[in-house]
């Protein structure tokens, strides 16, 4: 769950911020401690403030004004989240409702959220959004509504819509011999797949505590998948180019270092890794090396070949690529909840696998994490590719391509705006020197863009999908933009602090790692609250 989606948090956080962290930390530094605390201080500041923070939390009287500061901030942004005037139904009714009153609420629902992302000023999120598409995958979700591959005896036709979706793919990403591959839920469980893939498969030849080295900028789905395979996680820096650096990844390896990763491209900017370099290292060493393309992998190729953006190779064409992400849901055009998880060969994919021989319900066995799965989506994902077609997707590659070399020049033209990395891809990340970065987002919130925000460095963001690009999308971004870089300019006060600064970067914002975790796991609370 992205956190960093609640606007109505920016006040509660000003308040709590002023509240929590200077009131308490100023009433109870010690004149004793002075000489120590200021030689902290100005050795590592933000370190030593969530240290301090943290500890001066601890304290009874402390503790207790900043519970109840966080109690009022959580309770704000319950309100917030919450449909007004929505009927909360916390138990199954009585009697049945009709099929037409359910319905009509959910045609409700549907129409006030609709109009979020319609016009295409919504950064990733719905790729395609032509009607005409999604109404043919609605049918076809229908047709199959009720199937689980789980069962190929009684839905042959699911096994064969996951086949030939595994094998588009493989074609598609370089049509390499004995690449094969499985249908996941998502890019994450895409990621978690391929991680227990090479921690098995290294284990069966005597690896017992595994290790793996990604980028910094690598997806979170990568901590995730060290968290829950008790996986040894190791950090590579960046270059300034915002491109992993391959000779420290280098200097990383140990004996018991399984996988590289190299991201195509990353999320947060845009960038894609020197593929080629972090696979020739993988392949020297012996070991694995995953390429994310959960973002990329249904839009890189048809940039490729194309030419309308310069794409590095980054597929199983490159020797020592070992496994692969790409999300269908993405580019790939369907409809949410699929992604594909390719390996360089059956004996890394059946390390993936699960099987159990001994239970007492019968043999039992899993390609991915889940048992039974919705065939529906599986059938409007192989809908939607070959309903696509190389040309379709070639289209939309060109519209996109052509959409970020607009934006892209007009952000290099505007004052007091700078790129982050020099992408060649759909994601351009960009900040200012000058303002802050967080003041100009919610500006163009105010216009009705819907933009990402990052950290370190503070920036935001936007993924250009065929959503936008096929509604003349480089125009009215470029439109609001330069309007917002005008308001910003004659009122740059206003957007010092009183922004979205407190919540877009909020990680970054706030020195206390254990209190932002306990905001974050509060609001995954309340998303799960009736």
């Amino acid at each position: 769950v992205d956190f960093l989606f609640f606007p109505t948090f920016v006040s509660d956080m000003d308040r709590f911020n002023s509240a929590s962290s200077l009131t308490v930390m100023l009433g109870t530094l010690g004149v004793t401690g002075a000489s120590f605390l200021l030689y902290k201080l100005l050795s590592d500041r933000k370190a030593f403030t969530g240290s301090l923070i943290s500890s001066v939390r601890a304290l009874p009287g402390a503790k207790q004004m900043v519970n109840k500061e966080l109690e009022k901030t959580m309770k704000d942004l319950e309100d917030s989240l919450r449909i007004k005037g929505d009927e909360v139904i916390d138990q199954i009714p009585t009697e049945g409702w009709s099929h037409e009153r359910i319905l009509n609420l959910m045609n409700q629902l549907q129409k006030s959220e609709e109009n979020r992302w319609k016009e295409g000023k919504v950064s990733g999120v719905v790729y395609h959004g032509e009607d005409e598409h999604t109404n043919m995958m609605s049918k076809v979700f229908s047709l199959f509504a009720l199937s689980n591959p789980l069962h190929p005896d009684v839905f042959p036709s699911i096994r064969k819509f996951e086949a030939e979706i595994v094998a588009m793919t493989v074609n598609m990403l370089g049509n390499v011999p004995n690449v094969c591959g499985a249908l996941t839920s998502g890019g994450t469980e895409s990621i978690l797949m391929a991680c227990k893939a090479h921690r098995d498969y290294y284990l069966a030849r005597g690896i017992t505590e595994p290790e793996m080295i990604i980028p910094t900028s690598a997806h979170a789905a990568f901590n995730k998948a060290c968290h829950y395979f008790n996986i040894k996680l190791v950090f590579a820096p960046l270059g300034d180019d915002f491109c992993v650096d391959v000779e420290q990844m280098k200097k990383l390896i140990t004996p018991n270092t399984i996988l590289l990763v190299a991201s195509a491209p990353s999320y947060a900017h845009g960038m894609i890794d020197d593929v080629r370099a972090v696979a020739a290292l993988a392949q020297e060493r012996g070991i694995g090396c995953h390429v994310d393309g959960c973002l990329g992998g249904f839009l890189l190729p048809w940039l490729k070949e194309t030419k309308v953006l310069d794409i590095p190779d980054f597929d199983f064409r490159v020797p020592g690529v070992t496994s692969m992400s790409a999300d269908t849901h993405k580019y790939g055009y369907s409809v949410k909840g699929t992604s594909v998880v390719l390996f360089r060969n059956s004996d890394l994919r059946r390390s993936m696998y699960y099987v159990n021989v001994n239970w007492n319900g019968g043999i039992y066995a899993s390609p991915t994490i889940a048992g039974s799965r919705p065939g529906a989506l599986i059938a409007t994902t192989w809908a939607s590719l070959v309903s696509m077609g190389k040309q379709g997707f070639k289209e939309a590659a060109v519209a996109i391509g052509n959409m970020q070399k607009e934006i892209k020049q007009g952000i290099i033209e505007m004052d007091d705006l700078e790129l982050v990395g020099d992408s060649t891809t759909m994601v351009l990340a960009f900040t200012s020197p000058k303002y802050n970065i967080f003041g100009i987002k919610s500006l163009m919130g105010e216009r009705g863009w819907n933009l990402n925000p990052l950290q370190k460095p503070n920036a935001i963001h936007i993924c250009i999908t065929y959503n936008q690009a096929r509604q003349n999308g480089a125009e009215k971004f470029l439109k609001d933009l330069t309007e917002s870089m005008t308001e910003i300019r004659s009122n740059p006060k206003k957007y010092e602090s009183a922004s979205d600064a407190y919540v877009y970067g909020l990680a970054y914002g706030l020195p206390d790692r254990s209190l932002i975790e306990e905001m974050i796991t509060g609001y995954l609370d309340i998303c799960l609250k009736a």
